[in-house]
């Protein structure tokens, strides 16, 4: 644990490559605490977007710790879950999801009590489709921690997709019983009741859910969505204005607040927030298709078209993109750009199984490596960053703190992958 200490205090002041030797001479000491070292360096290559890498060290460090494991006390025994947990998070993301399942469930057997990994082993089954073995993990999951909101939430987002609406609402009002200060609960609750057409409900949600959660930015994001749709672009525009004041790095509210711009009518102002946002988020893809479309409204078809290919560049796994840029091209009967395009997206979202774990895995480092800040901006930006909310590493005592937080992410693109 002392050399986790050590080199994520390195890690978030940028040192990386410091970081990296300490945690090497940790492993090089052969330490009786092996997930300590092991964990640490594999977040530190995954916050590096070296997946594959990543990958290695930790299953690398789950031999160590099982060779170990007779002589373990009970902290250090404890301290190995994180290892199967962010290992199968990296799968998870990475769309290797029957490996995900396999590392959860070999955790799980290992670390029977750990809600963060029966919850693993429910977003497995639920991606593959097996609604009745997640609901089993799900009830074990929130058995053994109450308090665990994104069990909660995660299970009343998969009962909500199969139609399930009278479960899902029990879900979600234990889940903000149990944990009532968990912000993506309370949007995700808000979420499906304005989905539903239950606008009143909604108002309700997020009214009360940025009472609880105030600095939860994505609640003020989605009502200013909600009062959007219903027409009210005051209201709009002052939650909008809200969630960019809590945090300007978030590119969905820019998009907010460039949609409401031209909900009344201003599309040169819309189009300045857009620029806005990709100043401050100039790795979020969907400000460039956004940007992109309204160029092409315009008529600025060349201008459309840079403004989209920087936006693959940027996130070259972002489906929509390609379909916004392919209708552009078909627009002006541009065969040869439509023909480079679709090789382009073959590559990424190709049909052989194997080959697309590979090419998915690729794309989650470069993406991870893009996603890269310069120090005093925001340090150290790890997986976690992509697959749970923002986490402070000058606030980090160590590689486990943030588990908890790696859900969040995951669970947001399983509620939006429709």
């Amino acid at each position: 644990p002392v050399y986790n200490a050590y080199a994520n205090m390195e890690v978030a002041n940028g040192n990386l490559d410091f970081a990296r030797r300490i945690y090497k001479q940790g492993i090089h000491a052969q330490c009786n605490d092996p997930a300590s070292v092991y964990h640490g360096l594999g977040k530190l290559e995954l916050s590096s977007g070296n997946v594959d890498l990543a990958r290695a060290i930790l299953q690398e460090g789950l031999k160590q710790v099982a060779t170990q494991a007779r002589f373990m006390d009970a902290s250090r025994h404890e301290r190995a879950r994180f290892i199967f947990h962010t290992l199968g998070m990296l799968e998870l993301n990475s769309g290797r999801t029957v490996e995900a399942l396999e590392v959860f469930q070999s955790g799980v057997e290992a670390h029977s009590n750990s809600s963060q990994l029966l919850l693993g082993c429910a977003l497995c089954e639920a991606k593959l489709g097996s609604e009745t073995k997640a609901r089993h993990w799900f009830e074990r999951a929130v058995r053994v921690d109450r308090r665990h909101a994104q069990a909660w939430q995660a299970w009343g987002v998969m009962e909500f997709r199969a139609g399930r609406i009278g479960a899902a609402t029990k879900l979600f009002e234990a889940g903000i019983k149990s944990n009532p200060r968990h912000g993506a609960l309370w949007h995700t609750f808000a979420v499906t009741e304005g989905r539903r057409k239950n606008v009143e409900g909604a108002r309700v949600l997020f009214q009360a859910g940025v009472i609880k959660c105030p600095s939860y930015t994505r609640l003020f994001q989605g009502w200013a969505q909600l009062e959007l749709r219903e027409g009210n672009l005051d209201k709009a525009k002052a939650l909008a204005t809200r969630a960019l004041t809590l945090d300007k790095y978030q590119g969905v509210g820019w998009l907010v607040a460039a949609r409401i711009e031209n909900g009344f009518g201003d599309e040169d102002l819309a189009q300045l927030m857009l620029r806005r946002g990709i100043e401050c988020c100039p790795n979020d893809a969907i400000l460039y298709r956004e940007l992109g479309e309204m160029l092409v409204m315009k008529g600025r078809i060349d201008d459309a078209r840079e403004v989209m290919e920087v936006g693959l560049d940027v996130n070259p796994a972002y489906a929509p993109l390609y379909h916004s840029l392919a209708e552009l091209e078909a627009r002006i009967c541009n065969l040869e750009a439509l023909s480079k395009l679709n090789k382009r997206a073959a590559e990424i979202f190709n049909n052989n199984a194997l080959d697309s774990r590979k090419s998915k895995s690729r794309v989650l480092g470069d993406r991870i490596r893009k996603e890269r800040e310069p120090p005093g901006q925001r340090k150290a930006r790890v997986l976690e960053e992509r697959i749970g909310h923002q986490v402070d590493r000058r606030k980090t005592a160590s590689s486990f703190d943030s588990a908890g937080e790696l859900e969040d992410r995951i669970i947001q693109d399983f509620f939006e992958e429709e």
